[in-house]
């Protein structure tokens, strides 16, 4: 057997599932197999280090841990921003010759130099490192259990504080993040950063008596900072999810198969250009830039795309509501091809265990697009079929996330600008019908005008959510007049 992507998951041979099998697990391994692409996880585990890019993410962020590392660890006065400078110019010096000989062109090397300071030099708006009393730097987590888990992890620093009285260990994560999540994302989303710092607090809790008092998690490209709560109720609950997610990678292991799961994240992703999964989805576009999405790999073997429908005459366009056809009624066996499609979970989780959680907000939205799309075809005597069932819902789908986009910067089924779209929409098409049974370039031109009325009426919403005072306009109401209606 040789291991194979399909547009179900990764599945794997007993070589590579040995590579893939985790021994213990980490906060973020265990977000990994949760929350995100479980055959992407899987896949970066078999495709191991590749050529160093300077400028990729996890360097910079490699090199933003490695100068603040260094840094707590000198003695409290030397700890400035000048020794900072100095400690990555040092490790500069060594990569050029070594790591990343991309370095040695000196333009290179002040633009990285220039990218990494500014990835941690918000760690001095935070707080004065030469005021920290430092435990530790990169405390190893090993050798511990967490819920019966095998727990691994590195707590980047280790401070002892005063809090509410008391004194007591406070361990630290620094990140370099593009963005902070904010209240309502962590709501909607859970606190993954939070948890990474709990699972800590856990594991602190195991290897020493001092008292863990409070997390914190230091956005240290925009020096902004966020306590983290620690109480034992907070920490055992994550340690619920940890357990969790160990089950989970049993789960997957035991299968040899690791689910994929599309999102925004895909375009970013090596394997976005061969995966069947991100090529059927709407997240297929190579967002990799620097870090070239793979086109063909020696790796595993990728299985083919389904054959493309584009091209084929509708059969809207060559079948009456009395011929027979393939029905929604009969291809439901096809939706029942991975027993239990859906999972449950609270609502604000979209995906458990690598499938959509039918509780979810976003499982709402899909449902209801797909809904909206039936009673479309049949309100206009179409034929109910799968794939024109499958067409008008995609078609209705891009015009709320194209409006979305617009107003949130997401697409996003899980978030409520969605839902409020979803419903303008439904308001729109009352007046604006598709038009069934016309041809490609009408269905164009009712996309763009369906789509231009809901973002309207959206930024009309918009509008009033910035007035400061709501008054009647009766003058401009005065002087509207309907459309009059040709003989």
């Amino acid at each position: 057997m040789v291991s194979t992507l399909t547009r179900q998951g990764l599945h794997l041979d007993a070589t590579d599932l040995a590579r893939v099998r985790r021994t213990a697990l980490s906060a973020s391994t265990a977000k990994a197999l949760t929350h995100n692409c479980a055959a992407g996880y899987a896949f970066g585990k078999l495709l191991g280090e590749q050529a160093p890019d300077p400028f990729a993410a996890t360097t910079q962020g490699t090199a933003v841990h490695s100068v603040l590392e260094e840094l707590y660890k000198l003695p409290a006065g030397k700890r400035t921003r000048r020794r900072a400078a100095n400690i990555l110019l040092s490790m500069v010096a060594q990569w050029r010759h070594g790591d990343f000989p991309q370095l040695s062109d000196p333009v290179t090397r002040q633009l990285f130099i220039a990218d990494v300071i500014g990835k941690y030099q918000g760690i001095f708006d935070i707080e004065d490192p030469r005021e920290v009393d430092v435990v530790a730097t990169e405390w190893p987590l090993r050798g511990i259990e967490l819920g019966g888990v095998p727990f691994i992890g590195f707590v980047d620093l280790t401070q002892r504080v005063i809090a509410r009285g008391r004194t007591g260990l406070r361990p630290v994560d620094h990140k370099t993040s593009n963005k902070i999540p904010d209240k309502r994302k962590l709501e909607l989303y859970g606190d993954d950063h939070g948890d990474q710092i709990r699972l800590y607090a856990a594991g602190l809790r195991k290897v020493q008596d001092e008292p863990v008092i409070e997390g914190r998690v230091n956005y240290t490209r925009h020096g902004k900072s966020r306590i983290i709560a620690v109480s034992e109720k907070r920490v055992a609950q994550t340690v619920g999810e940890f357990a969790r997610a160990w089950d989970t990678h049993n789960e997957m292991v035991q299968a040899a198969m690791f689910p994929t799961q599309t999102g925004p994240l895909c375009g970013w992703c090596p394997l976005v250009n061969l995966c069947p999964a991100a090529q059927a989805s709407k997240f297929n576009t190579d967002r990799t830039e620097s870090q070239t999405a793979l086109c063909s790999t020696d790796l595993i073997e990728i299985e083919p795309l389904a054959p493309s429908h584009e091209g084929q005459v509708s059969p809207t366009a060559v079948m009456s509501p009395g011929e027979p056809g393939e029905t929604t009624e009969t291809s439901m066996e096809e939706l029942i091809m991975a027993e239990h499609a859906l999972a449950e979970d609270k609502p604000w989780e979209e995906v458990v265990r690598g499938k959509l959680n039918g509780a979810s907000y976003a499982a709402t939205g899909y449902f209801g697009i797909s809904s909206l799309a039936y009673e479309l075809l049949g309100t206009h005597g179409v034929p109910i079929q799968r794939i024109a069932v499958d067409a008008m819902t995609n078609v209705l789908a891009s015009i709320v996330t194209d409006v979305q986009e617009g107003l949130s910067g997401s697409t996003s089924f899980q978030e409520g600008t969605n839902t409020r779209i979803r419903g303008v929409l439904r308001t729109v098409l009352v007046s604006v019908p598709p038009p069934f049974g016309e041809d490609a370039e009408t269905w164009a031109t009712w996309i763009k005008m369906t789509t231009g009325h809901t973002r309207s009426i959206a930024a009309a919403a918009v509008r009033l959510a910035g007035t400061d005072e709501v008054t009647a306009d009766i003058d401009t109401l005065a002087s509207i007049a309907p459309m009059r209606k040709e003989a």
